[in-house]
């Protein structure tokens, strides 16, 4: 793959793994507009042409930066493309840090809060999750005219997240991940089971048949639940009907599942990634 000056890998570096989004310069924008007869709020969003999800947490960390290594090779010649990192990780965005001076890489812009561009209506905006944010700047990319907007980010930690008619972050709501739940269930008591992934990746029945199933039903369906109802919550706080944005690694098992008003919500499981494509670009035209 031919690299530009214009080229650019972002990294956002969760609590769990770390996502490479790489956005060529001359890469067209193949996301879809919303439905419906009104405008959308500004141009469509960009898309990464290549998406790697490489995960850090309970790894050794030559291993996993071997991957990073690997999958920035195949971009193409890292000197010659940008480089920006968001991180809610500094022990693991360090080691990315690290793995990409020691090979000689490109150097990489890490955001901070001052790089976004968004209102934030909170007493202590800069303690705000950067990747919160960045959802938040993408989201205003996708949703309706004088639409606000509600992000459900589903990760370790899973963020819902409300953004109003006129593009501010007002807040929002923070719960476990349902993998983190199952998780805590082990640690927390002395004779549950600890769940992987796998337990969770399609909807179990609701009725558990056994132990595992029972812990996978709690966390699959509560986290449905809890969702929805802060969806509701949300929704009612304005008087427009929002755009729904879903994103974050564990969202491919909820899709299908997910809804308001009786209808999925948009699956962009990019939008993190995005909206750091969206904020370097307008770093690099200031």
């Amino acid at each position: 793959m031919s690299s530009s000056p214009q080229d650019l890998l972002a990294i956002e570096v969760g609590s769990s793994c770390v996502k490479l989004g790489w956005f060529p310069a001359q890469a067209a924008c193949t996301s879809e507009k919303p439905a419906g007869n009104l405008p959308i709020a500004s141009s469509p969003l960009p898309e990464p042409a290549e998406l790697r999800r490489i995960q850090h947490r309970g790894r050794e960390t030559a291993e996993w930066t071997a991957e990073i290594n690997t999958a920035i090779t195949e971009c193409g010649d890292a000197s010659q493309f940008r480089g920006v990192m968001a991180s809610v990780h500094p022990g693991a965005a360090e080691m990315v840090r690290q793995t990409l001076e020691e090979a000689s890489r490109f150097v990489v812009h890490t955001l901070n809060h001052q790089d976004i561009p968004l209102v934030v209506r909170l007493e202590e905006p800069q303690r705000v999750g950067i990747d919160r944010l960045l959802g938040a700047v993408a989201a205003n990319r996708l949703r309706q005219c004088e639409r606000p907007a509600i992000v459900v980010d589903m990760g370790t930690a899973t963020t819902v997240n409300f953004i109003a008619a006129d593009g501010a972050f007002e807040g929002g709501a923070i719960l476990p991940g349902p993998l983190t739940s199952l998780h805590a269930l082990h640690k927390a008591t002395a004779s549950l089971p600890l769940l992987t992934a796998e337990a969770i990746d399609v909807p179990p029945q609701p009725i558990g048949k056994s132990t595992q199933q029972a812990m996978a039903s709690g966390a699959y369906w509560g986290a449905v639940g809890a969702i929805q109802e802060l969806i509701l919550r949300m929704a009612n706080q304005g008087a427009a009907k929002p755009d729904i944005f879903l994103t974050g690694g564990a969202s491919y098992a909820f899709a299908e599942v997910l809804r308001y008003n009786g209808q999925r919500l948009r699956h962009v499981p990019y939008l993190n990634l995005a909206g750091m494509k969206l904020v370097a670009d307008g770093l690099a035209r200031a």
